[in-house]
């Protein structure tokens, strides 16, 4: 991997462009008499790689000659969430809150809670979060936070799988990886956390994402099926399923009755009624396709596409003889 563009997600974890973060401390040799440039350089594309190891030993060599020290410190912590060792990222977390200016801190609160929390020190994350929650102004967010702090406080009470915290640290981070489209990087993480927390609908739903981007069908269908089994309200899992039945099986009836319990159990399900109607005119209905794809426009007027397939459902039906629809009437 080279080193992330100037517009990139920045490799320490900040959320930050790389331009924004970590570019300017790195590669400004202004002021710089000890030669920091080309450690810190090797320590961030090593970090990138995800080479941890070998990026916190240059990280700490560079410690105490960099003139940005907090960044530093925030680097290395970040490279021990990267490798799952929560105990020393709270440690450098905590160092780099110490010495950083005031527009550094509510980032490195929230990660400090969430490192504590990862690491089984409740109250510590809890006053992590509470802190970050005291200096947050954007009220949009504070929501979310206490929501944080109720999930803290079940698990506290034995209410919640202590490694509740590190599962969703790894799903987001799983995220992260089919966006990127690694997607056997977040099928091994997938697979590790649905080891520690065995019941999570949400980990075998994005399994069986993951294995639909991997073309293993039946895989994905399996995934999918347990996560319905923990959460039968899980509308995305049936809509999936009925996908995999429509598009790679070609299984209309079957992808009809998925998608008939996506919208059981989500009524106002905008997909799964489009796709509804495209099962039904695959089936030879046209009438009940139709219906389908009203439906679809009751709840998104805007929807060109139900819209197309109507008007060429009518027009295939008035003009020929009825036929079975094939997919290619369908936009």
């Amino acid at each position: 991997m080279n080193l992330p563009d100037r517009n990139d997600r920045c490799p320490c974890g900040s959320g930050l462009k790389y331009k924004k973060c970590c570019l300017p401390k790195g590669n400004d040799s202004r002021n710089d008499p000890e030669g920091t440039q080309g450690i810190l350089a090797q320590a961030y594309k090593n970090m990138g790689d995800e080479k941890w190891a070998e990026a916190i030993s240059l990280f700490k060599e560079a410690l105490d000659i960099s003139r940005d020290r907090h960044s530093v410190l925030e680097a290395i912590a970040a490279c021990y969430d990267g490798i799952e060792d929560y105990l020393p990222a709270s440690e450098y977390y905590e160092k780099a809150l110490a010495c950083c200016p005031s527009a550094r801190r509510l980032g490195l609160y929230y990660r400090l809670g969430v490192s504590r929390a990862c690491a089984g020190r409740w109250q510590k994350a809890e006053d992590a979060f509470l802190q970050y929650l005291d200096i947050l102004e954007a009220s949009e967010q504070k929501a979310s936070i206490l929501q944080v702090l109720k999930n803290l406080a079940l698990v506290k009470e034995g209410k919640k799988n202590p490694s509740f915290f590190r599962v969703q640290v790894q799903l987001q981070r799983a995220f992260t990886d089919m966006e990127a489209d690694r997607h056997e990087y977040a099928l091994a993480r997938l697979k590790k956390i649905a080891e520690i927390d065995p019941e999570n609908s949400a980990i075998f739903y994005n399994l069986g994402v993951v294995y639909t981007f991997l073309k293993n069908e039946d895989k994905a269908l399996e995934n999918f099926q347990r996560c319905i089994d923990f959460d039968p309200e899980y509308a995305p899992a049936y809509y999936n399923m009925g996908q995999i039945h429509l598009l790679r099986k070609r299984d209309f009836s079957q992808a009809l009755h998925f998608f008939d319990l996506a919208t059981a159990v989500r009524p106002n399900y905008i997909g799964a009624h489009h796709q509804r109607g495209t099962a039904y005119g695959l089936l030879g209905n046209p009438q009940k396709a139709i219906e389908c794809w009203k439906r679809t426009l009751q709840l998104d007027p805007g929807n060109n596409q139900a819209r197309e397939n109507i008007e060429r459902v009518r027009d295939s039906t008035h003009t020929k003889p009825a036929r079975k629809i094939d997919r290619k009437d369908f936009g």
